[in-house]
């Protein structure tokens, strides 16, 4: 059975705003990065081994990436654009990745690290490797699991943009009235008044009956109880109208006179 896209992130939050959260972090997370690779400087004395320093100088050097990758998810999520959705999932799916090669490596060096931080603290308690290593591998399934999880609603999100789901209610729900909270940042008068207000305002009556309400209440003791408006008395339109009234383009039917 193949995988189905999520209707929602982490059970009742919606989706878009699941993946606007995932992305935010995700800035978060490359920002402290590169203010960490910027500013931390070798150490004279380093008390990790030689591969565990390179492990994590590329976790860090791969975490600045998420900087860039979280804008992107921003991006996307506020003009619904599938291709820079799928730069935040691609970046998920690398973190599993790199995080999966760096505890293969920290699992391998587990018992001379620890042999390291006891000479070091000796008011440490003493611990197994065994131990150790349990620990660790419970800290990347934990990991693991969580942005995995991360990645799975950011493809969700992504397939339901590329399936055209956009203004169509089906089973997998509206995407539209997931976004419907970002049209109050176009008409900020939406927040304004209860929702029997708002109602109200988007019912309204149109001009030109509003128009004609009014001149029929101006139209004396005979009109104002209905409403109507009153009978028309410009000038006439047809012939129907002109009854009795002169034309003014009549010929002239009198007696006529010189004046010399």
């Amino acid at each position: 059975m193949p995988l189905q896209p999520a209707e929602n992130c982490c059970g009742a939050c919606p989706l878009l705003q699941g993946v606007q959260i995932i992305a935010s972090y995700t800035v978060v997370v490359g920002t402290f990065s590169l203010l960490s690779l910027l500013m931390k400087w070798p150490a004279d004395k380093p008390v990790a081994s030689e591969s565990m320093q390179v492990v994590e100088f590329l976790e860090t050097v791969y975490h600045t990436l998420a900087f860039f990758a979280g804008l992107k998810g921003l991006i996307g999520v506020m003009f619904r654009d599938s291709r820079r959705l799928r730069v935040l999932f691609l970046y998920h799916l690398g973190e599993l990745i790199v995080k999966g090669i760096a505890v293969i490596v920290m699992e391998a060096e587990a018992c001379e690290e620890l042999r390291r931080l006891q000479r070091l603290h000796k008011t440490a308690e003493n611990a197994d490797c065994q131990k150790a290593r349990i620990e660790l591998f419970l800290e990347f399934c934990i990991h693991g699991a969580l942005f995995s999880y991360f990645a799975y609603v950011i493809w969700s999100l992504v397939s339901r943009l590329e399936s055209g789901e956009l203004g169509r209610r089906g089973g997998l729900g509206d995407l539209d009235q997931e976004l419907a909270d970002r049209g109050v940042l176009a008409d900020p008068w939406l927040f304004m008044g209860s929702s029997d207000t708002q109602h109200a305002l988007l019912q309204r009556a149109p001009l030109t009956s509003t128009l004609t309400e009014g001149a029929g209440s101006r139209g004396g003791g005979r009109s104002a109880g209905s409403g109507a408006p009153r009978p028309f008395s410009g000038a006439p339109r047809n012939l129907n109208e002109r009854g009795e009234q002169p034309s003014p383009n009549e010929p002239f039917q009198g007696t006529p006179h010189r004046l010399d």
